[in-house]
């Protein structure tokens, strides 16, 4: 009998063991949710409260500094009477594309517009634009691109090709800043 009170004796605890984890667990699970239920909102307050302490101290710094204008802003007083101020710069990305007859070029455009801002509907037709320069560039050989007045015909070429996709003459001037044959 002694063998028998034994395997008796073993399920016993191993249920009183299983009770103890499960009751250990529950009291856990019940902190965790406590701390996450206290701690939530305040650190909601403590933070909003910091951030509209902060937005206040940025209007009355406002308020009491002198106007803050973009650089360049009052440019058009120092220019000549035959210079002409700078419209909106956008740099395009570098192409690498293969010329017609086997080289490739690789250069960066850099776009100017009329105004001193970038037209919204120039960011969203910014990959067609993209598309039809990397075409108007494969249609070009080397010799068409080597000399000066290919250039600027290329130049030409870009200004029309974007102000085509815009459908409005936005874009002023072009500008290479790499240009490379190889």
């Amino acid at each position: 009998m002694p063998e028998e009170d034994k395997d008796q004796e073993t399920p016993q605890e191993g249920e009183g063991q299983a009770k103890k984890s499960k009751k250990t667990m529950i009291i856990v699970i019940v902190v965790v949710v406590l701390i996450l239920a206290a701690g939530i909102p305040l650190a909601y307050f403590a933070l909003s409260k910091g951030s509209s302490e902060d937005g206040e101290a940025d209007k009355d710094a406002a308020k009491h500094a002198p106007e803050v204008l973009v650089e360049g802003y009052d440019d058009e007083d120092e220019y000549d009477e035959n210079e002409e101020p700078l419209g909106a710069i956008f740099p395009m990305e570098t192409l690498v594309v293969n010329l017609s007859g086997g080289r490739y070029i690789r250069c960066q455009i850099q776009l100017e517009f009329e105004k001193r801002t970038i037209p919204k509907r120039f960011y969203s037709r910014l990959v067609p634009i993209k598309d039809a320069l990397i075409k108007l560039l494969t249609t070009r050989t080397e010799k068409d691109v080597l000399t000066a007045k290919g250039k600027e015909t290329l130049k030409e070429d870009i200004k029309d090709v974007v102000n085509e996709i815009l459908k409005k003459q936005e874009v002023k001037r072009v500008y290479f800043t790499q240009f490379v044959v190889r």
